[in-house]
């Protein structure tokens, strides 16, 4: 859990929880209150955000780490190992057959995405996660392997081969 906190740096807490869901509600909320009493997790005031520091929820970057993590929720069966990635993904994975980079797909991030497409193996599928189709309009594509992830406010609602 500390892990993933660190990665993505803020989460919603139902994401979390939806996350470890196979956890009982009292296994749940011992980790999270050890987490919260050794300073390694901080939950907003409001309690919907789980972060690794008050910072994390300040950085700006709140609603693109919440769209990712929910690709990453989406994706979750088929994780074998993840890892904190080079800029401009945020997380690596791999499954059984492939390697995977979560990408925010945010406008702000689109000329990094375009400029490192050449540096990824073809091999590696990049997931590209916006909340808007729209946002993908200035990407440029690799031939194979790149998806756009389409998130809303509950979960992942598609993915398109780009």
């Amino acid at each position: 859990m500390i892990r993933l906190l660190t990665i993505f740096g803020v989460v919603e807490q139902r994401q979390m929880r939806l996350l470890f869901d196979h956890m009982s509600n009292r296994s749940y909320g011992q980790i999270l209150a050890r987490l919260r009493q050794e300073g390694l997790a901080y939950f907003s005031p409001d309690g919907q955000f789980l972060a690794t520091s008050r910072y994390s929820l300040d950085h700006g970057k709140t609603q693109e780490a919440i769209m990712a993590f929910w690709a990453f929720i989406q994706m979750r069966d088929h994780v074998l190992d993840f890892c904190a990635s080079e800029p401009p993904a945020i997380l690596s994975f791999s499954s059984a057959d492939k390697d995977y980079d979560l990408i925010s797909g945010s406008q702000r991030n689109i000329p990094s995405i375009n400029a490192s497409r050449t540096l990824v193996p073809e091999a590696s599928v990049r997931l590209i996660v916006v909340d808007d189709m729209k946002s993908l309009d200035e990407l440029i594509p690799r031939d194979d392997n790149d998806y756009g992830v389409l998130t809303g406010s509950d979960g992942v609602e598609q993915i398109y081969k780009l």
